[in-house]
């Protein structure tokens, strides 16, 4: 073979490899391109996708505006500014859903990142989820507080099964703006089922202990446990060192088409004024809703050393507060009904933080005597 023949081969021979790598390192390119795309697009399924907590369905509250407070705005002139400013905190108001997400992480902003010192912060500031299974609300977990702005998984590795979520809003403090977080390719939507939705409400009016001091989370305050258990939603009023049974709140009240009002007032009203307030508050319940049943509660009875229980303070308000009922029954008025105080939290001694509120123990009790009561008289 001539050398120019030679020459001419070999450099087609060279040009067929160069094309043929080239051609490979084209499909090897394309490739990686491809498996990169993918992986990016497995890592955005994967991101937390947040949705604002006010476009779900917010129960525990008794009107329709954007906030988490428990009285609208045209309540701030005609409440004292206490009650006002308690009604703030978000006790007995939760968030329902429905999601298929195997992770849940919730975002929420405190209104005063508040602090107390004879309960938990996760009482007092904290969220805590349940999820709707075997026919029960089982607790999934507690939502624990860094600061005023908070971050933190709920829900890690559940599944992809749809399931009916409940997330109780903090007992002491109030929530300026809250939104819970899904996986990207799952998602979230207002409730399939009615649970705590369908029946009417109950209106429980009381001091600290109803607000749900001192619960070391807010599915433990006791309200919370018997809207649980007897499914129906509970608008707490129950305001710390306020709840001195007063028409203001009353009004308010009588504007809730409720199955049962609750008044549990004796721990913050004095003693020389539980029989009037008492009787006065009735009647205005019962002129506006003359249908609604009401219960009249005792106080529970304070850890108070060796004192007898009828000679203690609670023991002569509560004297005073069946006076009432008696006069009220005696002049004719129609679905009123009484529970006594007695051995409410046990007779262990064992049931609160301070001698007077409630740890989860007493919670616990406390609801395991109301619920029953509550129960038949709402239906």
């Amino acid at each position: 073979m001539k050398q120019n023949e030679k020459s001419s081969v070999l450099s087609g021979y060279i040009s067929t490899v160069f094309k043929g790598r080239a051609v490979a390192l084209l499909v090897f390119f394309i490739l990686l391109c491809s498996f990169e795309s993918s992986g990016q697009e497995q890592q955005k399924d994967d991101s937390i996708i947040f949705y604002d907590g006010q476009e779900l369905t917010v129960i525990g509250r008794f009107h329709t505006e954007k906030t988490y407070g428990r009285f609208p705005a045209k309540y701030r002139e005609t409440l004292r500014k206490e009650v006002w400013a308690l009604g703030q905190n978000s006790a007995g108001i939760s968030i329902r859903f429905r999601t298929n997400s195997p992770e849940i992480v919730v975002r929420w902003t405190l209104l005063n990142n508040y602090t107390m010192d004879h309960m938990a912060s996760t009482g007092v500031r904290g969220i805590d989820l349940y999820a709707y299974t075997d026919g029960h609300w089982k607790y999934i977990n507690t939502g624990r507080v860094k600061g005023k702005e908070n971050e933190y998984t709920m829900l890690k590795e559940g599944g992809t099964v749809y399931r009916e979520y409940l997330l109780n809003l903090p007992l002491y403090d109030g929530v300026e703006s809250l939104s819970i977080g899904i996986r990207n390719s799952a998602e979230i939507t207002t409730p399939a089922d009615n649970y705590l939705i369908a029946n009417k409400p109950v209106v429980y009016y009381g001091t600290s202990i109803a607000q749900g001091g001192c619960a070391s989370r807010p599915g433990l305050a006791f309200t919370n446990i018997i809207s649980r258990q007897i499914d129906r939603s509970i608008i707490n009023f129950g305001f710390s060192g306020n709840g001195n049974c007063e028409l203001s709140v009353g009004e308010a009240m009588c504007e809730i088409d409720a199955a049962l009002y609750v008044l549990d007032n004796n721990p913050n009203t004095k003693r020389e004024e539980v029989y009037d307030r008492t009787v006065a508050l009735v009647k205005l319940l019962k002129q506006k809703r003359p249908e609604t049943p009401v219960l009249l509660v005792e106080s529970i009875y304070f850890e108070n050393g060796f004192i007898e229980k009828k000679d203690s303070e609670p023991g002569k308000k509560n004297i005073e507060l069946r006076k009432a009922f008696d006069y009220l029954i005696s002049n004719g008025i129609k679905g009123l009904y009484y529970k006594t105080g007695d051995d409410v939290i046990g007779t262990d001694h064992e049931g609160t933080v301070d001698g007077i509120h409630p740890n989860d123990l007493g919670m616990m009790r406390i609801a395991e005597s109301l619920a029953p009561v509550i129960n038949v008289l709402a239906e």
